[in-house]
């Protein structure tokens, strides 16, 4: 678990709001579409997606849009396919939160 000051939580929620209505802002469309068949499907835990649940940990940490790219782009092609699976499957499951919670 990290902890996150306000103004890195706000980031977040705006960076999830915005890749629910399809504004990309920190992934390409090239890797959104290699990994949309498996968003939202179970995966067993391993140590890649445990190493990619830390990295997406350390980008949220990254004060600005810009730094938060560049961390990502600093990692090879699996992994930053492996934080983006994970991210969607944040942004997947948020809005179905907030679906389930307006009814």
């Amino acid at each position: 678990m990290i902890y996150v000051n306000q103004e890195q939580l706000d980031q977040v929620k705006y960076l999830l709001e915005q890749s629910a209505v399809g504004n990309h802002l920190l992934f390409d469309d090239k890797t959104i579409h290699r990994i949309a068949l498996r968003i939202g499907q179970q995966e067993s835990r391993d140590e890649r997606q445990e190493k990619a649940e830390q990295l997406l940990e350390q980008m949220i940490l990254r004060p600005t849009l810009s730094s938060k790219r560049a961390f990502l782009e600093g990692l090879d092609q699996q992994t930053y396919e492996d934080v983006a699976r994970i991210y969607f499957n944040i942004v997947q499951n948020s809005a179905q939160e907030k679906q389930a919670f307006s009814h």
